[in-house]
């Protein structure tokens, strides 16, 4: 017998994963909560190195964007509605201010497209006259929303794409994958260089790897409708950018966060690339020393 469709939808939601979790607890009393805002791409357990090193009296939670219904679906369905980042902010930080994390201070760090949704969120306390709730806001290699980095879905350029799909093969593989394509590469040249590193089995055929491929910059061509007409105000605070070697963009110093801080920029640059840089000693030990000491984040009334 088939459950009433009442029934059956109470019983998807209830399966539903929580967009905000607790991803440790503080030993002793709580200074502050440290929320790290997550996009998706690789599981959430990347975050689990640097939570290990955090001061005793944080407490480390977890936005994670991918258990937002709206937001996973139009990453499979192209014509599905997305959720703005204005959207996915406001739904973190209602999280927040539920779970009674607003109440003392707060740093926000966030990966990739996480790090504009942490912006956002940092500009929402703002609004509400709570900025200062605020102690820092950290971005890993986020692009940020300002129309210099806007172009449409079909701008992004082919080698560029093989480009940030490498790191992430490599990073869903566990190996380092050296390989820098040329306006003459293809996946199958790709596919070729995977296999020749061991990085791949070598019955690995093309369609199985363009499948994955698909699904990748189908999370790409989502975020960039996610941000379309995002063109936020700057904060007047300080943001710090944590730039790997291997950033999505290594030619550009601040990924245009200096338009967007009403300070000086604080730039920190580590080892690894776009999707590796959570998986380095070095980076996560650079990255645990700035959270126990985090630049001051907003300015003081006179």
């Amino acid at each position: 017998m088939s459950p009433r469709p009442d029934t059956a939808v109470a019983a998807r939601r209830s399966l539903r994963r929580p967009l905000l979790t607790a991803l440790g607890t503080a030993a002793g009393p709580t200074a502050r909560t440290v929320c790290a805002v997550h996009p998706g791409a690789l599981p959430p357990t990347i975050w689990q190195d640097l939570v290990a090193r955090l001061p005793e009296d944080s407490a480390p939670h977890l936005c994670d964007l991918g258990n937002v219904p709206a937001y996973a679906m139009a990453a499979l369905d192209p014509t599905a509605p997305v959720p703005g980042v204005r959207e996915l902010a406001a739904q973190c930080l209602a999280e927040l201010t539920a779970a009674g994390l607003t109440e003392r201070q707060l740093t926000l760090i966030g990966w990739s497209f996480g790090g504009v949704v942490a912006y956002e969120i940092a500009a929402q306390l703002a609004a509400e006259g709570r900025g200062d709730v605020v102690d820092a806001l950290v971005v890993l290699d986020s692009i940020a929303p300002v129309a210099a980095f806007q172009p449409a879905d079909d701008a992004l350029r082919p080698t560029l794409l093989l480009d940030w799909f490498a790191m992430y093969l490599g990073a869903k593989r566990g190996r380092r994958f050296d390989f820098v394509p040329t306006d003459e590469d293809d996946l199958g040249t790709l596919l070729d260089a995977a296999t020749a590193q061991g990085l791949l089995p070598a019955d690995t055929e093309e369609a199985g790897l363009r499948k994955l491929f698909t699904a990748f910059h189908a999370g790409l061509v989502r975020n960039n409708r996610c941000t379309a007409g995002y063109l936020p105000d700057p904060l007047d605070r300080t943001i710090t950018l944590v730039k790997p070697a291997g950033s999505l963009l290594p030619a550009s110093p601040d990924l245009g966060w200096a338009g967007l801080s009403g300070r000086p920029l604080h730039k920190l640059t580590v080892p690894g690339d776009h999707y590796t840089l959570l998986g380095e000693p070095e980076t996560v030990a650079a990255l645990a020393a700035l959270l126990a000491a985090p630049p001051t984040g907003t300015r003081q009334a006179d």
